[in-house]
């Protein structure tokens, strides 16, 4: 090989060793501190039936289920007022009511359902919502049907439950 050659090779060797160690060269940086610890706290969600119990009512007067009887074609209403309260900057919820169970040999001829707060939509704060349940005696019950008996409502609930956002 002859000494330009040898001279460029050793160049381009040299070139390439510079060129390498560039990004390990030295640079000015600096930090600091976050400024202490902070505390991230949850939020919470609360609901409770209001003080007192509810009120039932055949039409609109007052009706006592331990001492009133229904017939064919009444619709009775039970209604409850309830609290609710959320705790958290962003947080919305549903509140849906649902009956559990009907049982006795009067429960074919009844329809029950909830209304009045149906998956309504609540948000941060505190408030109420009335829920009524409505039971209705079939009015197309025939003969002496269901007479003299009786049915149990039992189970029902009422479930708040938040409602994520994207």
């Amino acid at each position: 090989m002859n000494k330009t050659t040898k001279g460029a090779v050793a160049a381009g060797a040299a070139a390439v060793l510079l060129a390498g160690g560039a990004g390990t060269m030295a640079a000015w940086n600096a930090s600091t501190g976050t400024g202490g610890s902070q505390s991230v706290n949850a939020g919470s969600m609360t609901i409770s039936e209001a003080a007192g119990s509810g009120v039932w009512k055949l039409g609109g007067n007052a009706f006592n289920p331990a001492n009133d009887k229904i017939v064919p074609g009444d619709v009775l209403t039970y209604t409850a007022t309830y609290n609710y309260t959320l705790v958290g900057t962003n947080l919305k919820a549903t509140l849906t009511p649902t009956v559990g169970g009907i049982s006795g040999a009067l429960a074919s001829k009844l329809e029950v359902a909830t209304a009045g707060g149906q998956n309504a939509s609540v948000t941060a704060g505190t408030g109420t919502r009335d829920i009524t349940t409505t039971i209705t005696f079939k009015p197309d019950t025939t003969n002496t049907d269901g007479a003299g008996e009786a049915a149990t409502l039992s189970g029902a609930s009422v479930t708040l439950e938040q409602t994520l956002t994207p």
